[in-house]
């Protein structure tokens, strides 16, 4: 049974979908679009280093997200909802660095708010019990899932556990792991889901956002300002701002 920070997340994915006027259902098409059209907030894609993921960056009403831009799009897509997670949650760390393992653990609440939030936004629960359609959950099925919503295999059989569709993950899983599934994608051939994030080339990286705030990362971006200004701002160390953004490329 899902817990509280599960269903918070999920809560505030389906108040977002409403408030951009989504069928309750539908995937989302451009979640790079949705982020920087739809609710103003800059995406910045690069490269980052080591196994960070992802990053929140908020410093009074100033939002920034990064995304690690992988050659399978879908787990960029999740990441970035993820972020977008932690801005729509309210969680109101100074920066927020993602790794899979933070994003995937378990005794987080913040990280559990923003995986519920990324899976009830590209794969809402009335659309997968749509698509499922009674059937028994199965890799082909789940294949299916993946392709319909822009998301990952993995991600497809975390959704048809938790809005259970089925038992328990214990004999998919480790066929996915196994990228058995790969072999059924191919025999489907199912289209590709088009995301802007689809059309980055790794020559365009990093790709800054034509969205760049007024903000003092926007302006630390743009070098009109010093690490050690934007630290001030955000009553932080220069070394330690200076650390992180190191991660981010910057």
């Amino acid at each position: 049974m899902p817990g509280p920070d599960t269903n918070r997340g999920a809560k505030r994915a389906r108040e977002l979908r409403a408030e951009l006027g989504l069928d309750a259902g539908a995937p989302v098409g451009c979640v790079l679009g949705l982020a920087e059209d739809g609710l103003g907030i800059p995406v910045h894609v690069t490269r980052m280093s080591g196994t960070v993921e992802g990053v929140c960056w908020q410093l009074g009403e100033e939002r920034m997200l990064w995304v690690h831009l992988h050659e399978f799009v879908p787990r960029s897509r999740f990441t970035l909802a993820h972020e977008l997670g932690h801005v729509r949650c309210a969680h109101d760390q100074l920066m927020i660095v993602d790794t899979p393992k933070t994003m995937w653990g378990k005794t987080v609440p913040t990280e559990t708010q923003a995986n519920a939030f990324a899976a009830e936004l590209l794969a809402p629960r009335p659309g997968v019990v749509d698509v499922v359609g009674g059937r028994t959950v199965d890799l082909e099925v789940v294949v299916e899932l993946a392709a319909h919503f822009g998301v990952s295999a993995h991600v497809a059989l975390y959704r048809c556990v938790t809005l259970g569709l089925l038992d328990s993950d214990a004999a998919l899983k480790p066929r996915l792991d196994a990228e058995e599934h790969l072999a059924v994608w191919e025999r489907l051939g199912p289209a590709e889901h088009e995301d802007a994030l689809s059309a980055i080339a790794p020559a365009d990286l990093p790709r800054l956002s034509p969205r760049m705030s007024d903000g003092g990362l926007g302006a630390l971006l743009r070098g009109e300002a010093t690490v050690e200004d934007v630290a001030r701002l955000a009553g932080c160390e220069p070394e330690a701002l200076a650390r992180g953004l190191a991660r981010l490329g910057v």
